[in-house]
């Protein structure tokens, strides 16, 4: 799909207040969520407050997934949007991420 493609799947869910994705499908609708500039970047999800992803292996993400995550959380924040991002394995409790992506470490 395409990254058009991706927000216009997602835009009916206005009231969608956590998004889980898997390692697979995140790389796609991060890098679609790049896309949205400004206004637009809280008028797709405008009620998202939580971004969990599912990692398959206890590694950190991947670092093309976590730059395009890293960057729509930030720009989530300029808005005054905040959201977190948690990092799940198929097991356990979601670990949340935020500060880590934010910071760089």
């Amino acid at each position: 799909m395409e990254d058009t493609q991706w927000l216009e799947l997602l835009d009916p869910f206005t009231a969608l207040k956590n998004l889980y994705l898997t390692d697979k499908v995140a790389p796609h609708v991060c890098s679609a969520l790049l896309e949205l500039s400004g206004e637009r970047v809280t008028e797709v999800l405008p009620t998202l407050q939580g971004l969990f992803i599912t990692h398959l292996s206890s590694d950190s993400l991947p670092e093309g997934l976590r730059k395009a995550t890293k960057t729509f959380v930030a720009a989530r924040r300029r808005s005054d949007h905040p959201m977190s991002v948690h990092r799940t394995e198929w097991v356990g409790r979601p670990m949340d991420i935020t500060e880590d992506l934010l910071s760089g470490d």
